[in-house]
């Protein structure tokens, strides 16, 4: 697969961290780029080393503060063509290389969770943060490495690390206005063989009007407060690595 156009890594950027409303899935983006905001606003600081994990069209770079460098990584193969770093080794860096990480949308694809942490904690500094988000209320592939986690497991697998935290991202209001959006994103996806663009006209009113709906919803599900069952479309963790960690690779 070739490298994408200038202009169409323009539209996917857009589409991941300005979403609109006549887009399938504008809720769930919106209100995960609202979770990242906020959470980097936090943890990150001026001129940091922050390490973008599978970082695709490197949507997030300007939620960092003005100042921080970031180093982005992605696979072999991958359409965007923008990463610093390629490689099909997970984090080919030396210990301690980075004050942060950033892994949006990604982790429940690594296929070995533990060892995936054990290698964060090793690029990060002592004390350096990770803001690691992932799907829940999403469809999953068949054919690959795909997990879904409880608030509670995916905290369990940072077990170790300081200052730990777990929020829901979206909530059943988002979860049904994105899987419903979403019912109608395929739809169009089989139309615009035959129709080409013609067919998105149609359908972007269809998004708009359960968007709409979607964020009254939204609104009244926000206000009514939580009790013990949760069906988040995301989870948003934030952690630190503990200044006495062991993370160097071998004997």
């Amino acid at each position: 697969m070739g490298a994408l156009s200038a202009s169409e890594l323009r539209r996917i950027r857009r589409s991941r961290r300005s979403p609109r409303i006549t887009q399938f899935d504008y809720l769930h983006v919106r209100r995960l780029v609202e979770g990242l905001a906020a959470a980097l606003e936090r943890l990150a600081r001026p001129g940091e080393r922050v390490l973008d994990v599978w970082s695709g069209s490197r949507p997030y770079d300007d939620l960092l503060p003005p100042g921080a460098e970031v180093v982005s990584l992605d696979v072999e193969g991958n359409p965007y063509g923008v990463a610093d770093v390629v490689s099909d080794e997970f984090l080919p860096f030396p210990d301690a290389s980075f004050d942060g990480a950033l892994f949006v949308q990604a982790f429940d694809l690594v296929p070995d969770p533990p060892a995936a942490v054990t290698e964060l904690a090793r690029v990060l500094r002592p004390g350096g943060w990770a803001v690691v988000t992932v799907p829940f209320a999403w469809e999953y592939d068949r054919r690959g490495p795909d997990r879904r986690y409880t608030a509670r497991q995916l905290a369990s697998v940072f077990e170790g690390w300081e200052d730990v935290e777990v929020v829901e991202n979206g909530g059943r209001a988002v979860a049904w206005t994105t899987l419903t959006a979403s019912l109608a994103f395929g739809a169009e996806q089989r139309l615009r063989g035959r129709a080409g663009g013609l067919a998105h006209a149609p359908f972007a009113v269809v998004y708009a009007l359960v968007n709409a709906v979607g964020l009254a919803l939204d609104a009244i599900e926000r206000r009514g407060g939580t009790g013990s069952h949760a069906l988040p479309m995301n989870l948003l963790l934030t952690a630190r690595r503990a200044d006495r960690a062991s993370t160097r690779r071998g004997p």
